[in-house]
């Protein structure tokens, strides 16, 4: 059996989580909608939606619904297709690390007694840039905001991915400056909800996946501490 790493429990206990992906990718599926658009004259890669499923649900009655914790990130990264899309654009997906740190966040949810069985990754921008400097030099000079789910003409999208008002939302699209005109358009549209997340200031909020493996344990340990309140 693959090594386990253990994380805190709300009643003073430790619960056990899967470190290996394999094993995590053994209790969740992913999913993903692609999509190619003309932004300033120039042609985009982009991802709309990352619906991470518990095994055993049906993935597209999934997408169709409202999931049980939206998660807003930065951008889809080098995320890319395993399958031909379907006619909607969507196709089983690569999970990357930072998927697997929500996985993690969801068996322990399930543990202390919130049964998130799927959530929804939306972003600030679709575009699909594998380096982080690469998005922000697009954000720099892009006048075409419908790159955005949180785009005023993508409202009604919006509406939709976050879904009901009971339904939570953890912000986690990191700290770069470049990024606080999309977090102020995510902040104002989630303020009505309750918002998981870590933050100093309310507008950056803590990425899931620093590059030091215990911040992301830290990360992983404040934030189980925050699903519990929730259950």
């Amino acid at each position: 059996m693959p090594p386990r790493e253990a994380v805190p429990q709300g009643h003073g206990g430790l619960v056990t989580t899967p470190r290996g992906a394999a094993e995590l990718l053994a209790r969740f599926a992913v999913h993903g909608r692609y999509y190619e658009a003309v932004l300033d004259g120039r042609p985009c890669a982009l991802r709309s939606h990352l619906e991470i499923v518990e095994q055993g649900l049906d993935p597209q009655a999934r997408r169709d619904g409202p999931a049980d914790l939206v998660a807003v990130m930065m951008n889809p990264g080098a995320s890319r297709p395993l399958a031909e899309l379907d006619a909607d654009g969507w196709a089983p997906a690569l999970p990357d690390r930072t998927q697997y740190q929500l996985m993690k966040l969801a068996l322990h949810a399930q543990r202390t007694g919130w049964p998130v069985r799927h959530i929804r990754v939306i972003n600030l921008s679709d575009l699909r840039t594998p380096r982080s400097a690469d998005l922000f030099a697009w954000l720099a000079t892009l006048t075409d905001d419908r790159h955005s789910v949180f785009s005023p003409r993508r409202a009604d999208e919006l509406a939709r991915s976050l879904g009901p008002a009971s339904v939570p939302v953890l912000r986690a699209w990191g700290m770069a400056k470049a990024l606080q005109p999309l977090a102020r358009a995510a902040v104002l549209a989630t303020s009505a909800r309750r918002v998981l997340g870590l933050t100093d200031d309310g507008l950056c909020y803590r990425h899931p996946l620093p590059q030091r493996a215990d911040l992301q344990q830290a990360w992983l340990d404040a934030m189980g501490r925050q699903v519990e309140q929730c259950a």
